[in-house]
């Protein structure tokens, strides 16, 4: 949330809550973002102050302790939150005989996207692909402006295959495959590395979930292998002793409030901050505006920072804001290459061979958020021709690795009018009518084509320097605008912790009994997700969870 000074909330931030919540915010003095001066006296209170001794929210303050409670629960490892992160944790623990029980606010495991990253695995090996390492730090390092913890991206990058194929185990197991994708940047800049994996399950095999099923597989071993799920029961408070070890939490069912007293470990595995507008303007605004509203996070709204306040309560530290985000351009059309970007008024304002987080905030700056993106009848041959040289997700298609490059515009050939359908892509048959459909001014739409064009023909783009290969002119008719939008995927930072994933306070000593996984993790991404490996969020999921689980049940 924009910040609040002795001067009153900044225009922005009355918008961004609506006009009836501003009102309701201000008779109740802002109780969601109360600015530390006018905090400190009710911490005192009501409880601890976040770890840094000083609270700019509410949130930030720890609540009373709940004495009333109607039931207490013993296990070894209590993991919160059914996600993937938790769920494979929970899988691996419970494989070697630890005692696990995962509480999780809505009423079901929660699963979503469409694959996950590997630095390696046994299908990787046997279409000969390999990662490389040092490119892939490298460009980590760099997209996260050297803001991260490099220990935990080594320790992904050693133990990914390992995990990898633990799970896909777990998937052959049930008759399935893995495809490995082709659909990765070649780009000496932009570079990606291939590894992202989608898994491949029969019909028969009875599984529910429509996109990537890898919660669903964990959580169908650990369920066999013993451990214990309790849906409908939100963490709301973790507990620790008089030496400061947290020693397990409470949940709020129907029931009344329930007890867990976990003797091996808490893991906290709540998932990101996404969910939850007031927390994104506060710790990454730059999503708040567009993404967050575009928000294509599955369950929508549950993930709502709940683990990260908890651990702020008993003293755990944020990593440095702000938070970075996950957002692609996937708000409207999904397919939108290296061609020509205009805005809503027909302006050309970026270089468009970029990745998509860098298209994503490009795009958010824009009026209203969107752009178009803008090609001609010879589009099929224009992305053949491009892609050895670029590529990546909605440049290319969902190609097995080692395809013909000629699938990805077969593939195109039926979205695209899909999309016309629609109403999020236009055909035409002039550019001046196209600028009719997109509602912008003609003339200023032919002008940004011509100088285009020119430039295209020139072989140098000196408005924005996209690399020559890519310097495709809009000449032939039809002509095509595809509509483009930043959509929010997560919010990727969190608590800080060591590399055994313990949660660290504000010395930076590791809190005993407390760890993080996923999305709640901190300090493994900053400033940006860098999607130069691919599915690196579900892949960290799979790997740090099968690492602790083990790690715990063998303690």
């Amino acid at each position: 949330m924009s910040e609040i000074t002795n001067k009153g909330m900044s225009r922005r931030a009355f918008f961004g809550l609506g006009a009836t919540a501003a009102v309701a915010a201000g008779a109740a003095g802002l109780a969601g973002c109360a600015p530390a001066a006018e905090t400190k006296d009710a911490g005192a209170q009501g409880g601890q102050m976040a770890a840094t001794g000083k609270a700019t929210y509410e949130w930030e303050i720890a609540p009373e302790p709940i004495t009333d409670i109607a039931s207490t629960v013993d296990t070894d490892i209590l993991v919160i939150g059914a996600g993937l992160a938790g769920c494979a944790c929970a899988a691996a623990a419970a494989e070697k005989g630890g005692k696990v029980t995962v509480v999780e606010k809505s009423s079901s495991w929660n699963g979503r996207g469409g694959g996950f990253g590997a630095i390696n695995s046994r299908y990787m090996d046997e279409l000969g692909i390999k990662v490389d390492k040092v490119n892939a730090k490298q460009h980590w390092i760099a997209q996260c402006a050297s803001r991260t913890n490099e220990d935990l991206i080594v320790k992904f990058f050693n133990n990914s295959e390992e995990a990898s194929n633990w799970l896909l185990d777990k998937c052959e197991a049930l008759g399935g495959s893995a495809m490995v994708g082709a659909f990765y940047s070649h780009d000496d800049v932009y570079a990606e590395q291939p590894g992202y994996h989608m898994l491949m399950i029969p019909e028969e095999a009875g599984l529910t979930s429509t996109g990537f099923a890898g919660a669903e597989l964990c959580y169908l071993d650990a369920v066999k292998d013993g451990a214990t799920f309790v849906f409908d029961s939100p963490a709301v408070q973790l507990l620790k002793d008089d030496s400061g070890k947290v020693t397990g939490c409470i949940c709020e069912t129907a029931d009344g409030y329930v007890q867990y007293n976990a003797a091996k470990g808490v893991v906290l595995a709540t998932g990101d901050i996404g969910g939850s507008l007031e927390m994104c303007e506060a710790y990454a605004p730059i999503c708040a505006e567009y993404g967050q509203p575009r928000s294509q996070y599955t369950p929508a709204g549950v993930n709502t920072g709940d683990g990260h306040k908890m651990g702020m309560w008993i003293g755990a530290q944020l990593q440095d804001l702000p938070f970075p985000t996950m957002m692609h351009p996937q708000a409207f059309c999904w397919f939108h290459g290296p061609f020509l970007f205009v805005n809503d008024n027909g302006e050309r304002f970026m270089c468009e061979d970029t990745w998509v987080q860098g298209k994503s905030l490009a795009i958010n700056r824009q009026p209203n958020g969107e752009a178009w993106s803008v090609f001609d009848a010879n589009w099929p041959t224009d992305l053949v021709n491009g892609l050895p040289y670029g590529g990546g997700m909605f440049w290319d298609s969902f190609r097995p690795y080692g395809s013909d490059l000629n699938l990805a515009p077969e593939y195109f050939k039926t979205q695209i009018p899909a999309y016309i359908e629609q109403g999020i892509a236009y055909e035409a048959d002039t550019i001046e009518e196209l600028a009719g459909k997109i509602g912008c001014d003609a003339s200023t739409l032919s002008a940004t084509v011509e100088r285009y064009n020119g430039m295209c023909e020139a072989g140098e783009d000196t408005d924005y320097y996209k690399k020559p290969v890519f310097l495709t002119p809009v000449k032939q008719g039809p002509f095509y605008a595809l509509k483009v939008g930043p959509a929010l995927l997560a919010v990727t930072g969190g608590l800080k912790c060591n590399n055994d994933f313990q949660c660290l306070d504000a010395e930076g000593n590791a809190i005993e009994g407390l760890y993080v996984l996923g999305n709640i993790m901190g300090d493994i991404t900053a400033v940006d997700y860098p999607i130069n490996v691919a599915g690196n969020s579900h892949g960290r999921c799979i790997t740090f969870g099968y690492m602790l689980g083990h790690e715990l049940a063998e303690a």
